[in-house]
């Protein structure tokens, strides 16, 4: 940014729910104003800017790039779509914040990491979770060493049933998706507690991909991905996470984040502290502040912005999340454990 005094000038690419919330976020912070959307659906650009008064409506992105006002830049597309649109964007001079997941492969994360580097600006994953009270709370609590060294972490995204299809199928279509249950929801209870744990680099992963529910797809639509995959992930500093990921299981739904350490352990939902006091076990409920996750997350990008500074879901942390994914993906495929360094 030229001063911190200036207005970030945003655009949202992709007008369905997650652009909303973008542009949402964008609204409420009085540093940034949002100048430009755009749509393959004409008619939804130009509804959303007329409610919004937003001058700017686009339905091709590489047009809205060539307009000059516009500093930053919200991609809300299916997977297939980050890394050409966002290493776009930044090739134009703008900042990026990419919806999850970081891409299809970490191979295209990587790309869009050192197009970041190369021209100088900001690129961001939106991780939402977080962006939460609670996550933002446990995250203090770890850092000021209130659980002592950080080694497990259990995660999960689980659905009994809950299978997106998406416009034209693309959820469920490896070449559009990049995966299924795993790359779509397990991304975000894989991110959440990585992050609660430090950030660790990943070294080993073991797992197993699953679809066996293709009977709740529509037969016209093309259906090869996974709805259930089950991970062990080995990170470097010897700290082990367990992952649970499906859009459809035979077992009650639930989201979950857990995490130990050797002076406590805690939960975020229940929000709960596990300690011990005077030899005995404990459990403490702890409390977070009622924020709107997604308007966090935007502020946290205008502020890297603004400050200069990298954000805590950046561009690098996007290419050691999409190993991860691969990794565990390649390990299903090949029914043996993976070493990140073999991607």
């Amino acid at each position: 940014m030229k001063n911190k005094n200036s207005i970030v000038q945003a655009a949202v690419v992709g007008l369905g729910w997650p652009g909303m919330q973008h542009l949402k976020g964008y609204t409420v912070d009085a540093r940034t104003a949002v100048i430009a959307v755009c749509d393959l659906d004409a008619d939804r650009g130009k509804e959303v800017a007329k409610e919004h008064n937003i001058p700017y409506v686009y339905s091709d992105h590489r047009e809205m790039l060539e307009n000059n006002e516009i500093d930053a830049v919200s991609v809300c597309l299916p997977n297939f779509l980050h890394a050409p649109i966002a290493i776009d964007a930044l090739n134009a001079g703008k900042h990026v914040l990419c919806e999850k997941p970081p891409a299809k492969s970490a191979e295209e994360a990587k790309e869009m990491a050192d197009t970041a580097e190369k021209n100088g600006k900001t690129l961001m994953y939106a991780l939402v979770q977080r962006f939460g009270g609670s996550s933002q709370v446990l995250k203090q609590m770890v850092q000021d060493g209130e659980l002592g060294d950080v080694y497990f972490g259990k995660a999960g995204y689980v659905r009994r049933r809950g299978i997106p299809i998406g416009k034209g199928g693309w959820f469920v279509d490896k070449d559009r998706s990049g995966g299924g249950a795993l790359i779509d929801i397990g991304v975000h209870a894989l991110d959440c507690v990585w992050w609660l744990m430090g950030s660790p680099k990943p070294v080993q992963v073991m797992g197993a991909a699953y679809s066996h529910f293709a009977h709740h797809v529509p037969k016209d639509v093309k259906y090869d991905v996974d709805d259930a995959t089950f991970a062990h992930i080995l990170f470097e500093n010897g700290a082990t996470v367990v992952l649970e990921s499906t859009w459809a299981l035979n077992l009650p739904g639930g989201n979950y984040i857990r995490i130990a350490g050797t002076k406590a352990g805690a939960t975020l939902n229940p929000f709960t502290l596990y300690t011990e006091e005077d030899g005995k076990e404990v459990d403490k409920e702890l409390q977070a502040p009622s924020i709107d996750s997604f308007d966090e997350e935007v502020k946290h990008f205008v502020e890297s912005i603004v400050n200069g500074t990298d954000p805590i879901s950046s561009g690098h942390q996007g290419v050691m999340l999409m190993q991860m994914l691969d990794g565990i993906y390649k390990s299903s495929e090949e029914g043996r454990s993976i070493k990140i360094t073999d991607l």
